[in-house]
């Protein structure tokens, strides 16, 4: 991931309470979760990953 993560609800979506989206430096990325409790893991993962990678660029 770029070190620019940002991820937002996206509510034009089929399922908008379980999408949100994964933007980079240059993605955007739309990820739709099958549970409330998977989307709340999947983005605690991303973040924690995109953390680790910034602090393993300094």
């Amino acid at each position: 991931l770029e070190q620019h993560l940002s991820i937002t609800m996206c509510f034009q979506s089929p399922n908008p309470s379980l999408t949100f989206c994964v933007k980079t430096h240059d993605h955007l990325y739309y990820m739709v979760a099958p549970s409330p409790k998977a989307m709340r893991i999947w983005m605690d993962v991303i973040v924690t990953g995109a953390e680790g990678y910034t602090q393993f660029l300094n």
